[in-house]
């Protein structure tokens, strides 16, 4: 049979009215090459521009003689099945197919397509015992591993693991992901940073796995950016072509594809982190449920503090909400110990220090059995000043922008506009002295070690360089929130600094506010090893609550509950359109009279700066996007004005 002579190629196009495949002639030299999946290069508006060939025929529409490919990669890098549900997941969101493949597949290194990719066979039996090594640690946790093997959806809320080894159960999270490769499927585990992605690679080379490389092979790939293009891109084309069963990695590997899925696994799916920053903005654990519902795989999405979204899962059936036994929780997680400005003003003075003095002397108590972490929830050396004199807050004279230290010795500038101010002096009293207002992680740490000087002092920080897990033996750790590392067997005593809901944070401030200090205290030992967080700081009821009693499942509950009543998102999904105002009154009206739409009962129209934002019933949100996405490219066609689009966006004013 004669190879096809017409490729159809979705083109990196920006403009949303060329969202649709072109057609060019398959030259002789390609033929056989190309393929559905390929990446090539075109001739596009004159110019040479990037594609992704997304069907390969001898059927064309063009009357004319149509263009060459000019090159081709030497593999493909999308499986026919991964551009389908690319094409789903562009429908879904309003945006266009390639800005989906783009976030897909990592950028392509011509050399490593070169290497031998022709299947290896697998080690079934490194896999069997591999999940004989986790499995127990799923059952010691309480774990449905087995459901989530048959292919059940849970939303699993999570206790520490007793080791204390990594800030998340690495052994009990992998377990059924084992089980799924060990039947000749693959799984997918989706981790929010490099940090959780090391635990879990540490967690199966210590079960007998081994990552792949392109030199030896291997029973796991892991992707992560910090590994390298080449790296990077031969362990996606190892996932696609299955020459390993269990996939690690961040973000991106949620639309990793994959052979037969069985299994996805997410941690902490709550995480900012897992909001994709690039058009069309999908979310990690939307994109997870979509491919189980393709694929009939089951879904593992465990924390210790599930997000309002997985307990809309719950409150939807497709998913069931599983938990450990209450005496298990309570002897797996730590003393929590919350003190707020009550307890603190029966301390007198002393109790408003950042430290206040009962604090420090249970810290300084605790270094005896084990090492103490304290955790400051800002980065940076001073983040505010004021006049020493008078109060009044240090400003910018250039844009009135608050101003900050970065050293001891290094003089205020501005934290929005970046001017220098050496010579500051107070616009009220004329004062040059200041003081103090919000200290970051690395003012406090000079404090910690002026205060302790008998104890070894470890600052853990993005801007300084993070601590890795299992570094530390003894002393105290100084961190920010994200680089607290984990210490075997757990801190003997955690303090938070400042644990509060940031002001401004918006809808779900508090459920963050929540997943952030239960992370925190997951690295500290069980309370019956003597093991205690000490919060200080003003919390809401419902965050102290579910602090002090590991609850943070029943708050998420409750809020979905309570936003339903509300009619807001998850309940209803929410729409943001940015553009001129003509163009938005025109799209918001030919979406609701065309769709015929009752207003307030199946779409709420909010004014927001910029634009407006669409609360939608979940029935009717597919018609709307669909709507909305084709007067989009109607006016990017005719030009008469830009419309923007993002599904699922947060309700708070954007810019």
């Amino acid at each position: 049979m004669a190879p096809p002579t017409v490729a159809h190629v979705c083109v990196d196009a920006a403009l949303p009215h060329l969202d649709r495949p072109f057609d060019y002639a398959i030259p002789d030299k390609l033929a056989g090459v190309i393929v559905a999946g390929s990446r090539v290069r075109v001739r596009f508006a004159g110019r040479l521009v990037s594609g992704v060939v997304t069907a390969v025929d001898d059927v064309t529409d063009f009357a004319g003689t149509l263009a060459p490919v000019h090159s081709s990669s030497a593999v493909p890098s999308y499986t026919p099945d991964a551009i389908a549900f690319a094409e789903k997941v562009a429908r879904r969101y309003g945006g266009s197919l390639w800005d989906v493949l783009r976030l897909m597949a990592p950028p392509r290194v011509a050399s490593v397509e070169k290497r031998d990719w022709s299947l290896v066979e697998h080690d079934e039996q490194a896999y069997r015992e591999a999940h004989a090594t986790l499995a127990p640690h799923a059952v010691q946790a309480s774990l449905p591993a087995d459901a989530v093997v048959s292919g059940a959806r849970v939303v699993w809320e999570a206790v520490p693991d007793p080791s204390r080894r990594h800030g998340l159960p690495a052994d009990a999270l992998l377990a059924p992901a084992a089980a799924v490769a060990s039947r000749g499927l693959t799984a997918i585990v989706v981790l929010p940073d490099a940090r959780a992605v090391a635990a879990a690679a540490d967690a199966l080379t210590r079960a007998g796995l081994s990552r792949w490389t392109s030199r030896s092979g291997g029973h796991f790939t892991v992707l992560h950016a910090d590994d390298g293009p080449a790296v990077r891109y031969g362990s996606y084309l190892a996932a696609l072509q299955g020459h390993a069963r269990i996939v690690l990695g961040t973000r991106p590997v949620a639309m990793q594809p994959v052979p037969s899925l069985g299994l996805v696994v997410m941690w902490d799916e709550g995480s900012n982190v897992f909001d994709e920053p690039h058009a069309p903005y999908p979310h990690a654990r939307t994109i997870v449920a979509m491919r189980a519902d393709e694929a009939g795989a089951g879904v593992l999405l465990a924390s210790y503090a599930p997000s309002v979204e997985a307990m809309s899962l719950v409150a939807h059936r497709w998913a069931e909400r599983a938990a450990p036994p209450r005496p298990e929780v309570r002897a797996a997680t730590p003393l929590v110990t919350p003190v707020d400005d009550a307890r603190r003003e029966a301390e007198g003075a002393a109790g408003w220090h950042w430290m206040p003095g009962s604090v420090w002397r249970r810290a300084r108590k605790a270094l005896e059995t084990g090492p103490v972490g304290i955790v400051v929830p800002r980065a940076g050396y001073v983040r505010a000043t004021a006049c020493a004199r008078c109060g009044t807050w240090a400003e910018c004279s250039a844009c009135g922008g608050p101003l900050r230290r970065e050293s001891a010795t290094a003089p205020l500038h501005c934290a929005e506009c970046g001017a220098q101010h050496p010579d500051w002096h107070c616009a009220e009293c004329t004062s040059p002295a200041t003081k103090q207002l919000r200290q970051g992680v690395e003012r406090i740490a000079e404090q910690v070690t002026a205060m302790a000087k008998d104890v070894p002092v470890m600052l853990s920080a993005g801007a300084v360089g993070t601590v890795a897990d299992g570094e530390v033996t003894e002393g105290i750790v100084v961190a920010t929130p994200a680089a607290l590392p984990a210490v075997a067997g757990g801190y003997a005593c955690i303090v938070i600094v400042g644990a509060e809901v940031p002001a401004g944070g918006g809808l779900g401030a508090e459920l963050q506010a929540m997943r952030w200090w239960l992370s925190i205290a997951a690295l500290a030992r069980p309370r019956g090893d003597g093991g205690e967080v000490i919060a200080v700081g003003e919390l809401p009821g419902a965050v102290r609550e579910a602090l002090v009693g590991w609850t943070a499942g029943d708050a998420a509950w409750d809020a979905y509950a309570e936003r339903a009543d509300l009619m807001l998102p998850p309940y209803r999904r929410a729409i943001r359109l940015w553009g001129e105002r003509p163009v938005i009154t025109l799209a918001l009206s030919e979406t609701v009279e065309g769709e015929r739409l009752e207003r307030h009962r199946e779409v709420a129209v909010v004014d927001a700066k910029g634009g407006a934002t669409l609360l939608v019933t979940r029935r009717a949100t597919q018609a709307v996007v669909d709507v909305l996405r084709r007067r989009q490219q109607a006016f990017s066609k005719a030009g008469d004005g830009e419309l923007r689009m993002r599904v699922d966006a947060p309700l708070d004013p954007v810019s």
